[in-house]
C-alpha cells in the first residue's frame, strides 16, 4: 500500500468513524466564484484573464465526549488550468483545471491541563498582518497571487501537538514527521510561473519544472522530521510568545544547468541544412534545512495595540543568482545553489480601532542578511512599510478596505482596494483591485517589481452555509 493511499484511507476512516460514534456532527461550508482581469497598464496581460475559479469549501466537525474530529477539504475548478500539486496537500488533474485539497484532518482532545491534537492541522504563528516573519511552521499556497488572502494560503501539516495549559500560560510542542512543501506555480496556465521562472528569449530556451516530482524532496525518514515549540504568556500588560522551529525551507533552491545544443533545420529557399546553436537551461530544485528562533508581543494601550515581532535564522540558505551559477559552470568551477548566512527579520506594528467602524493597521518591517555576498539573489537589507484602512458602513453590510505596501529602498509598491457588500447574511459580493508598481527606476529591482504585469480587477461572489 502506498503512503498516499494510506493517508487517504485514514481520512475516510476518520469521517466514517466519527459519523458512527459522534454525539454531535456539524457541517459548514462555502462556495466562491471569482474572475480576475488584467488592467490596461499591465501591457503583457492587458485584458487577459488572470483568475477564474469556482471553489467549494467544506468542514465536518464531530464531537465525541472530550474529543473533536475535524475534516476540512476544498474542491477547485480552475478555468485557467493554474492549479499545482505538491504531492502532500493537493491532488490536481493533469491540465491543472481541477484540484482537491485536504486542508485539515485531525483528532483534538482537551483535558484540564493537557491537550493533544493529531493529524493534518493549520497553525498560525506571530502577530504580523499579512507578512511572514515567525509564521514559518506551515507552508503556503504560492500558486495563487491575484486577490489572494494570506490567512487562507496556509497549508496543513501532518503533526502531533502536545499542549500544556494554565490560566495564563500555554506551551505547544510539535512533532512533524513528514515534510510538506509549499505549492508552487508550476502549471502552464498559471500567470505567476513567468515571475518565478524566466521565459524563453532569443536563442535561449528555459526548461523549468512542470510538476512537484521534478523537484528533489527530503526522503521520508525519521531523521528528516521537523520540530517546533511555542510558549505564550497572557498578562494584563501584554501577550508574549516565544518560538522555535527546526525543519525545512518550504520552497526549493534552484540549480541552473546550462548547455549548448546544435539544431539542424532546413532553409526553405534551397532546402539546405542550417546548423544553429541554441543555449538551453534546465532548472532543477532541492529543499534544504532551516532553523528559526523568534518572539512577539502585543501590548494594548487604550484604542491602540502595539505589536512587535522578531525572527532570527542562523545559517539560513539563500538562493544564488542564475548568472553566478552559469558563469561558474562554464568556468569549470564549483557551483553552489545557495549560501548560508544569518538573517534577522523585525516588525513594529500599530493597530487603531476608533469608534465608527474604523480599523487602521500600520507596520514597519526590516530584513537583514549578514555578511551578504553579490552572488546571493536578493539584497543585503530590505525594508518596507504597510498600511491598511478598513471601514464598515450601512449597518455593517458594506465594508471598504484599502491596503498597501511600500518598498522603502527602491519604492516599488503593492496596493489593494476592496469593496464587499453583504447581499444577505449568507451571500457577499466583492470587487477587488490589485495594483503593482515597479518603482521609479526600471533598472533597479524592488520587492514588487516582478508583479507589475499582474495588476488586475477581480469580481467575487461568496455564499456561506
Amino acid at each position: 500500500m502506498s503512503f498516499k493511499m494510506f493517508k487517504e484511507l485514514s481520512i475516510y476512516g476518520l469521517i466514517f468513524g466519527s459519523s458512527i460514534f459522534a454525539q454531535e456532527i456539524n457541517f459548514t461550508g462555502s462556495f466562491t466564484s471569482q474572475v480576475g482581469i488584467g488592467l490596461p497598464h499591465t501591457h503583457e496581460n492587458k485584458g487577459d484573464f488572470l483568475l477564474g475559479q469556482n471553489i467549494f469549501d467544506g468542514t465536518i466537525k464531530s464531537y465525541i465526549d472530550e474529543a473533536t474530529v475535524v475534516v476540512s477539504a476544498q474542491l477547485v475548478h480552475d478555468a485557467l488550468g493554474s492549479q499545482s500539486a505538491n504531492g502532500y496537500s493537493a491532488l490536481v488533474s493533469d491540465d491543472g483545471s481541477f484540484a482537491l485539497k485536504l486542508k485539515e484532518a485531525y483528532i483534538d482532545w482537551k483535558g484540564e491541563m493537557l491537550a493533544l491534537r493529531v493529524g493534518r492541522q493549520v497553525v498560525s504563528w506571530g502577530k504580523a498582518d499579512d507578512i511572514q516573519i515567525t509564521d514559518v511552521i506551515c507552508p503556503k499556497d504560492e500558486a495563487s497571487f491575484v486577490a489572494s488572502d494570506y490567512n487562507e494560503s496556509r497549508l496543513g501539516i501532518d503533526a502531533v501537538r502536545l499542549s500544556l495549559l494554565t490560566e495564563k500560560i500555554q506551551a505547544d510542542m510539535y512533532y512533524i514527521p513528514f515534510f510538506t512543501p509549499s505549492i508552487l506555480p508550476l502549471a502552464k496556465g498559471n500567470p505567476l510561473k513567468s515571475v518565478v521562472f524566466s521565459s524563453d528569449a532569443e536563442r535561449i530556451r528555459i526548461y523549468a519544472p512542470e510538476d512537484y516530482r521534478d523537484l528533489e524532496h527530503p526522503s521520508k525518514h525519521v531523521s528528516n522530521s521537523e520540530y517546533a515549540f511555542r510558549a505564550s504568556a497572557y498578562t494584563s500588560f501584554a501577550d508574549v510568545s516565544l518560538y522555535y522551529f527546526y525543519g525545512w525551507d518550504d520552497t526549493p533552491f534552484f540549480k541552473y544547468n546550462p548547455h549548448t545544443v546544435i539544431y539542424n533545420s532546413a532553409d526553405s529557399k534551397d532546402n539546405s541544412s542550417i546548423y544553429d546553436d541554441i543555449f538551453e537551461i534546465d532548472i532543477s530544485g532541492k529543499y534544504k534545512r532551516m532553523m528559526m528562533i523568534g518572539l512577539d508581543a502585543a501590548i494594548p494601550a487604550g484604542e491602540f495595540v502595539i505589536r512587535l515581532e522578531e525572527a532570527y535564522f542562523p545559517k539560513r540558505h539563500f538562493q544564488t543568482t542564475a548568472e553566478y551559477q552559469i558563469q561558474r559552470q562554464f568556468s569549470g568551477k564549483n557551483v553552489k545553489t545557495s549560501l548560508q548566512k544569518h538573517q534577522l527579520i523585525s516588525l513594529a506594528g500599530l493597530d487603531w480601532t476608533p469608534s465608527g467602524g474604523w480599523t487602521l493597521t500600520a507596520q514597519y518591517i526590516s530584513d537583514i542578511v549578514f555578511n551578504h555576498e553579490k552572488s546571493i539573489d536578493r539584497r543585503n537589507f530590505e525594508h518596507q512599510a504597510t498600511l491598511s484602512v478598513e471601514k464598515t458602513l450601512l449597518n455593517e453590510t458594506l465594508t471598504l478596505m484599502v491596503s498597501g505596501a511600500l518598498d522603502l529602498r527602491n519604492f516599488s509598491s503593492a496596493g489593494e482596494i476592496e469593496a464587499a457588500y453583504k447581499l444577505t447574511d449568507a451571500i457577499t459580493l466583492s470587487i477587488i483591485g490589485d495594483i503593482y508598481y515597479e518603482g521609479p527606476d526600471e533598472n533597479k529591482k524592488g520587492l514588487y517589481s516582478d508583479y507589475r504585469n499582474l495588476s488586475s480587477i477581480t469580481f467575487k461572489g461568496k455564499m456561506s452555509f
